[in-house]
């Protein structure tokens, strides 16, 4: 009995042996396909981050050229703003010039209006004193010196007449300068 007592001892340590040998086992296999798995995901997170950088790369020289294009544009769009400020103050210039020169027709014209009413004025009073001298020198009333005053009236009525159509001569005159 002691011999099955002994055997029975040393088949359980064979058995526990086998026993720790296959556990062992399976702990080396199951490191080792949690390794492999690791590694994997390792292998697989380095070529994403290969991936990622290389269209970071991309995207870059993307940007770079549209940056390019955009400021090639900006520079375009100045230079053109600039050229549209300049005729901007071409224009300023010349509608300030007309501006101007339509001021001067209006005072001009304004003048002509005027000088041109006197000139109505004056020939209204020379038509009223000639009219009157008429009547009274056709009813013979008047003496030498009443027709040389009427004459004396009208040739002065006659020269501010004059005077007034060389007002407005001259300012005809000037208005065609402008």
């Amino acid at each position: 009995m002691k011999k099955v007592f002994f055997l029975a001892i040393v088949f359980l340590t064979y058995q526990s042996n086998i026993a720790q040998e296959v556990k062992t086992t399976i702990v080396v296999d199951s490191a080792q396909i949690k390794m492999a798995n690791s590694k994997t995901a390792i292998d697989n997170q380095k070529e994403q981050l290969k991936t990622n950088i290389k269209d970071q790369k991309e995207i870059l020289k993307e940007q770079k050229k549209v940056d390019a294009i955009a400021t090639n544009e900006r520079k375009v769009l100045e230079k053109e703003q600039d050229k549209l400020k300049d005729e901007q103050k071409l224009v300023r210039k010349e509608n300030k010039k007309i501006n101007d020169e339509n001021d001067d027709l209006k005072k001009s014209k304004k003048s002509e209006i005027k000088n041109n009413q006197k000139l109505i004025d004056v020939n209204k009073d020379l038509a009223k004193i000639q009219d009157k001298f008429e009547k009274e020198k056709l009813s013979g009333k008047l003496s030498q010196v009443e027709i040389s005053e009427y004459e004396v009236k009208i040739t002065k009525k006659q020269l501010e007449v004059r005077k007034v159509e060389e007002e407005i001569s001259k300012a005809k005159l000037d208005a065609g300068k402008i």
